[in-house]
């Protein structure tokens, strides 16, 4: 037979118990999510280290940024002309891709001052010369002296 105070016990664990086990429940429901967001996390953060190294690899290229639109352009005037452009003109924002070209190559940067007080920047054997009042991305047409 039972006594009283084994059922009252009985009745007391179990319902603990109970509550354990559905409290297990939740916090394993929560534990999971919780290593969800951080395998999220996780694989964000290597997908921005690798794309930091691939740019890292690849920016010293000649088609970084708008260098190798600049290149393009010099190209197909040497081509048609036989002889390379004194000069072209670009917006700022080009300029600041030749002045970082200049640096990741660590290439001297001779930055001067031409007509109008205009500064130019010498890429290759063409003076690059700033335009600020063109779009930034701005490249135009080379042409000799």
């Amino acid at each position: 037979m039972i006594s009283r105070r084994e059922v009252i016990t009985a009745s007391v664990f179990g319902s603990i118990a109970a509550g354990t086990v559905e409290g297990a429940e939740v916090q394993g429901q929560a534990e999971t999510q919780a290593i969800k967001e951080l395998s999220k996390t996780l694989d964000d953060k290597f997908d921005a280290l690798l794309n930091s190294i691939d740019q890292g690899l690849r920016g010293n290229s000649m088609l970084f940024g708008n260098v190798g639109a600049v290149k393009t352009r010099i190209e197909n005037y040497t081509k048609t002309s036989g002889r390379f452009p004194e000069y072209c003109d670009i917006g700022l924002s080009v300029f600041y891709d030749i002045y970082d070209w200049h640096i990741r190559h660590q290439q001297a940067i001779n930055i001067s001052r031409v007509t109008e007080q205009r500064v130019a920047i010498q890429f290759m054997f063409t003076q690059l010369v700033v335009r600020p009042e063109n779009d930034l991305n701005y490249i135009g047409t080379p042409y000799p002296a």
